[in-house]
């Protein structure tokens, strides 16, 4: 990964596992995805990934969708979600990481939004990479 991209982290929810969500992804032109896995699990069972996306240049549109795509999937009971960390990083080249790995200033959750107000999120995030 280059220092000029700008990158978005985002957080996957401990039910609904991120195949499909990494899928949609790699359907993207022009972005980079590294998926890392939670080291551990929750007690309630299931597991959190992080999805570090980075681009010279992204396309919000098709990257809103396929968030929102994902949202759809995610099971109704319990705290599933999907959040995007603003001004996220992830501190280690390991697959497997920790939540002190992981840093931001900020998390939002996705969960209920509509594709224009993901699109303005990741806006938002955009912006605070660069």
């Amino acid at each position: 990964m280059e220092a000029t991209q700008r990158t978005i982290v985002l957080q996957t929810g401990r039910q609904t596992p991120a195949d499909s969500l990494l899928r949609d992804l790699a359907a993207i032109e022009g972005i980079f995805i590294d998926a890392r896995r939670l080291g551990t699990s929750f007690l309630g069972g299931g597991v959190a990934s992080f999805i570090l996306i980075a681009a010279d240049n992204v396309n919000t549109s098709p990257l809103a969708d396929a968030l929102y795509q994902h949202l759809k999937r995610l099971k109704v009971r319990g705290d599933d979600d999907l959040v995007i960390l603003l001004g996220g990083v992830i501190n280690t080249t390991e697959e497997e990481v920790s939540f002190r790995d992981v840093r931001c200033r900020r998390h939002v959750s996705l969960k209920g939004k509509s594709q224009d107000e993901i699109k303005e999120i990741l806006e938002e995030a955009l912006a605070e990479a660069m």
